[in-house]
């Protein structure tokens, strides 16, 4: 039962991100310090692999 709900938590997580468009998900993936450096730069990477249908890799730690 424990793994039946682990999972349907996971399915819901994902499916809420990819239900965002890609400017808040890369506001909510944005910290000090990201690799990346901005909130445009996520954006951009987030749209980048979107449209290259690129699995999504964790953008925040």
């Amino acid at each position: 039962m424990a793994v039946r709900a682990a999972a349907q938590a996971l399915i819901d997580a994902v499916a809420e991100r990819a239900a965002r468009t890609p400017r808040q998900a890369a506001e909510a993936a944005f910290y000090p310090g990201h690799p990346l450096g901005s909130v445009e730069a996520i954006e951009a990477e987030i749209v980048r692999r979107r449209a290259d249908n690129t699995p999504a890799l964790p953008l925040a730690a």
